[in-house]
């Protein structure tokens, strides 16, 4: 699959690159240029214009360090060396991860960028260094989900991102892996033969917000985690001690409103699970079965009746749907008159409201003021904006509320198509 394929514009991957250069990874100072509907080559203009005022100094100082000409040697190395470039507007950049605080801008993909399509997708997270129980329990896990449409999504590190990713292929799931270093450095190197399954199965594939050549550095890993998580309906933690970096992909999940499940500890008064207790006391879900998983999957996208119904089947159940709605409708006649449209309102002259005061705060605000971003709707209504966005998940699971690109979000009266 070709660039031409994957981005609407590839003549506009050269500016996307020379940004991701200038603001490097996990900057939300980049988005916020980005989200007013601009595209790369109109910020990079306005920019070289000086025209864009509130750029910090970091980021100019890197400006003079970049130019167009690096990009496009990195564009074409990348299409020499198959790799992918998906910026956000690219159709196969995943809807999950646009909705997250501070999205990477540009991905860089090696293997079956399919599997971004995928929205069942399960992060496993845990030590680099695990006991034989919880190598024992990551395997089963993933073993029971055999069978079902779920990517495991890990961080090819040691431990249990090895594990998970192997676990998954050994049981025919698809596995990414999100990496913290560039998409053609081979790390950890004791994993080379686990990139070369991965990457001619078929149903593996690599990502990374860092351009090709980035080495490892710790400081990459934690910004890394974000997109580890907002890939996923829901991350879990096999182990991690109390000062375990598993544990901040789990903190990125909660903070994007995702679902995070513990194996519970072998033993209370073992350090190495130590970190997974306060998660366990605050309400994060059990991991016991591999049911727990799936249980999470389907409170997070509701499962769809089936189309797959046989032509008798469906001429028996569109016959008592004809008689049955009848019925109501002649019962409902006699009992009151036919309701206008109007009538949908409230006593008070407002469509139906959520239970939580301040999700009907939101709610109000979106209905006066049409579609606005998520950092305006915090500012206006004084809220942390991670909060806000747990507050705006569930609103649009209920169906009163609606994402649009670049976080944007309306306000969806319940029963009227938006």
């Amino acid at each position: 699959m070709d660039q031409q394929t994957l981005c609407d514009q590839p003549e506009l991957l050269r500016y996307w690159v020379w940004l991701s250069l200038v603001f490097g990874a996990g900057n939300p100072e980049l988005f916020r240029f980005l989200r007013d509907g601009q595209p790369p080559d109109a910020v990079y203009d306005a920019m070289q214009a000086g025209k864009l005022r509130r750029l910090s100094q970091s980021t100019v100082k890197e400006m003079a360090g970049h130019t167009l000409s690096e990009a496009d040697s990195i564009v074409y190395y990348c299409k020499s060396h198959g790799i992918l470039l998906l910026p956000i507007s690219s159709p196969y950049y995943p809807e999950e991860l646009r909705s997250i605080p501070a999205p990477p801008v540009l991905l860089t993909a090696k293997g079956n960028p399919e599997l971004l399509t995928m929205p069942q997708k399960l992060a496993v997270v845990g030590t680099r260094h695990p006991s034989p129980y919880t190598e024992e329990v990551t395997a089963a896990m993933i073993a029971g989900l055999k069978g079902h449409e779920i990517a495991i999504v890990s961080g090819f590190a040691k431990g249990i991102d090895t594990l998970a990713h192997t676990a998954a292929l050994n049981s025919g799931l698809p596995t990414i892996a999100v990496l913290g270093c560039g998409i053609n450095v081979n790390y950890p190197r004791e994993n080379a033969q686990l990139r070369d399954r991965m990457l001619t199965c078929g149903s593996g594939l690599f990502l990374s917000e860092y351009m090709p050549g980035v080495q490892p550095f710790p400081a990459n890993f934690p910004k890394r985690n974000r997109i580890l998580s907002g890939l996923c309906y829901a991350t879990a933690v096999m182990e991690a001690a109390a000062r375990s970096g598993s544990l901040v992909t789990a903190r990125c999940a909660l903070e994007q409103g995702r679902e995070v499940l513990c194996v519970p500890p072998a033993n209370l008064f073992d350090p190495r699970y130590a970190g997974v207790i306060p998660f366990l006391r605050e309400g994060a879900a059990p991991l016991m079965s591999p049911d727990d998983l799936l249980t999470q999957y389907d409170s997070y996208y509701p499962p769809v009746p089936s189309a797959a119904v046989s032509d008798a089947e469906d001429e028996e159940e569109q016959t008592l749907l004809t008689v049955t709605d009848e019925i109501a409708r002649n019962e409902t006649e006699a009992a009151v008159p036919v309701s206008k449209p109007a009538d949908r309102k409230s006593e008070n002259n407002e469509y139906p409201l959520p239970e939580d005061p301040q999700e009907q705060r939101i709610v109000r605000f979106l209905r006066e003021n049409g579609e606005r971003y998520a950092d305006d709707i915090a500012d206006a209504l004084d809220m942390d904006l991670s909060e806000l966005l747990n507050a705006l998940l569930m609103l649009e699971l209920s169906g009163f509320v609606e994402s649009m690109f670049g976080k944007q979000y309306r306000a969806v009266q319940p029963g009227i198509s938006g």
